[in-house]
């Protein structure tokens, strides 16, 4: 009977490290990565390049995109998103100020939100490091908005900025639309 424990036993632990070990290997072989992409809901993608701007990225197909540039001030890129069929509206834009976080505070306290959370947190993604900012307001009219803005600068440069703004409906910000811009995010050609 102790036999069979002890082998069951060392069975058990065999299994598990075995486990472990196909789970690493297919973490990093980016196995685990494409099965969680398609237990998500696929959104269509298309690949959207900048006219005046060394900028690529990849946007949901239905978002409708619109450029403004500016040459002087800090603003630079002005790109407003729309898009119907997900439902969120945002920006990306490209500023000259060398202080995202600084940057973050100033538009809060300037903003005519009434924020009901608020939050931002350090990330880094290939070439590209910064915040992603995560908020939910309420508007003087009483509806709700929630957003995510991911504020990016290039390794190694300080003098602009690159911001991606998502803002849905609700008071919490929809699963769907935080893919959508892990999507943008990880997809993004700034050079």
């Amino acid at each position: 009977m102790i036999y069979i424990r002890k082998r069951f036993l060392l069975f058990l632990t065999i299994s598990g490290v075995l486990g472990v070990l196909l789970f690493a290997i297919g973490a990093e072989s980016g196995v685990i990565a494409a099965v969680s992409n398609r237990i998500a809901p696929e959104v269509e993608t298309k690949s959207y390049r900048y006219q005046d701007v060394p900028l690529r990225i990849s946007l949901p197909a239905t978002t409708a995109v619109t450029e403004d540039y500016y040459s002087s001030g800090e603003l630079l890129l002005n790109s407003y998103l729309q898009d119907d069929a997900l439902n969120y509206r945002g920006y990306i834009q490209i500023w000259r100020v060398a202080d995202p976080e600084g940057f973050i505070r100033r538009s809060k306290m300037n903003s005519n939100y009434n924020f009901t959370s608020f939050e931002h947190r350090k990330i880094s993604h290939q070439r590209y490091q910064g915040f992603l900012v995560s908020w939910a307001a309420q508007l003087q009219d009483g509806r709700h908005v929630s957003g995510r803005d991911y504020i990016l600068q290039k390794k190694g440069e300080s003098s602009q900025f690159l911001r991606i703004s998502l803002v849905a409906e609700g008071t919490a910000f929809p699963e769907k639309l935080k893919e959508v811009g892990e999507r943008m995010f990880s997809s993004l050609a700034w050079n």
